[in-house]
C-alpha cells in the first residue's frame, strides 16, 4: 500500500507538471520515485536526472487509531482480525536539475499542485494501473499537509541522506491503511448474558 500511495501521488503530480512542460513520449516523465540518498553514489545508473524526485524519509504510526475494533460480525458468527495499521508517510519532494532556475520552477509547480489538491482517492484521482492491481483500494484516502523543518532539522535530514541539499519540500501523507485481513479466530455471536445470581443450583 505504501508503493500504491506514492505511485498515485507521482502520477497525479506528473500529469500536472506535464501540462506546463510537455515531454513528448518520455516514459519517465517529470516525476520519479527514487531514493534521493543514492544520487551521489558513483555506480548509480542514470534515471533521476532533471526530474522531480519523490522519496520516503520516515514512517509514523497514527496512534489515535490504534484502538479500532478487531472483530467483525458475519452470517457464521464473529471473526477476529488484528486491527489495521494506519501510517503517516513523510514524503520528500526534491528538484534535481542542473539549472537552478529550472529546479525552483519545478518545485514551485509541485507546491502549487499539492496546495490546490491535498486529498486523493481513486474517485477524484482515477488511475487505470492501480485499478488493475489485486489490492482493495476503495477506502484509500490520502491527505497531504506541508511539514516545515527548522534549519537544524533540515541539516540533520540532508546529513542523514548523505547528499548535497537541493531545492525540496517535505509533506506528511496521512493516512495509509495497511491490513492483511487474516482471521485470527472465530466464535459465535453472543446474544444473551446470564449472571451467576440467576443460576439454580
Amino acid at each position: 500500500m505504501i508503493f500504491t500511495a506514492f505511485k498515485l501521488l507521482k502520477d497525479q503530480l506528473d500529469n500536472y507538471i506535464q501540462s506546463f512542460n510537455p515531454m513528448g513520449n518520455d516514459p519517465d516523465g517529470h516525476v520519479v520515485l527514487d531514493n534521493v540518498a543514492t544520487l551521489e553514489t558513483p555506480d548509480r545508473p542514470p534515471g533521476a536526472e532533471e526530474r522531480i524526485i519523490l522519496s520516503m524519509v520516515n514512517i509514523e504510526e497514527e496512534a489515535t487509531l490504534k484502538n479500532s475494533t478487531h472483530f467483525y460480525k458475519n452470517a457464521q458468527g464473529v471473526s477476529y482480525h488484528n486491527p489495521p495499521v494506519y501510517l503517516n508517510l513523510y514524503m520528500l519532494v526534491s528538484a534535481h536539475y542542473k539549472n537552478y532556475e529550472d529546479a525552483l520552477s519545478r518545485l514551485s509547480q509541485a507546491i502549487q499542485f499539492f496546495q490546490g489538491k491535498s486529498s486523493f482517492t481513486l474517485k477524484n484521482s482515477p488511475d487505470d494501473t492501480l485499478l488493475n492491481t489485486m489490492q482493495n483500494l476503495d477506502d484509500m484516502q490520502l491527505h497531504l499537509e506541508m511539514f516545515s523543518l527548522s534549519f537544524e532539522q533540515l541539516n540533520h535530514l540532508w546529513g542523514a541522506l548523505g547528499g548535497k541539499q537541493m531545492p525540496s519540500v517535505l509533506y506528511k501523507v496521512r493516512l495509509v491503511k495497511i491490513t492483511e485481513n487474516r482471521i485470527t479466530g472465530i466464535g459465535p455471536i453472543i446474544e444473551k448474558i446470564q449472571s451467576k445470581d440467576n443460576l439454580i443450583l
